[in-house]
């Protein structure tokens, strides 16, 4: 193998190792998130990150939910996308953690009938992330600003 070829193992093995780590904090009891990193040489963006998500459990007949092949130009650029999803995820579950604390706090104080009980009106909190989704596509939108340069949906087998 030549130094350069053995120079992109080498890199294509730190990058895998970062993505496996980010890849991990998005798995959940329902969805397992999987990275690949891959080096295609010759073509016009040869950096690839592969994203599977898997549901779970795996025991119907459509393993994937989603599989996509994001194209960069650069290790870097790869490198940089692989950290800002990993920031933004850590980001991501610092508001959604926040957001639950405060509507505890709100179901709290409605039981017990705190001062603001009348004004919140009686029931259960809403505990419904989706009222988060515009906030979180906008954190997203602020962290994750390196874009790669191609996107492929890749087809189920």
């Amino acid at each position: 193998m030549t130094d350069t070829g053995s120079e992109i193992v080498q890199v294509v093995r730190t990058l895998q190792a970062a993505a496996t780590s980010c890849a991990n904090t998005f798995t959940t009891s329902r969805l397992k998130v999987e990275y690949r990193v891959a080096f295609s040489a010759g073509a016009p963006f040869p950096w690839r990150l592969l994203e599977i998500h898997f549901r779970l459990p795996r025991d119907d007949h459509r393993p994937y939910a989603l599989r996509r092949m994001h194209c960069f130009s650069t290790a870097e650029r790869l490198h940089r996308s692989i950290h800002e999803r990993a920031k933004w995820r850590a980001c991501d579950q610092e508001l959604v953690a926040s957001y639950l604390v405060s509507a505890q706090s709100a179901a709290s104080e409605l039981s017990s009938g705190g001062p603001n009980a009348r004004r919140l009106g009686t029931g259960h909190p809403n505990f419904d992330l989706r009222e988060l989704r515009p906030a979180r596509l906008e954190l997203r939108a602020q962290i994750c600003s390196t874009r790669p340069e191609m996107v492929v949906d890749l087809l189920r087998p």
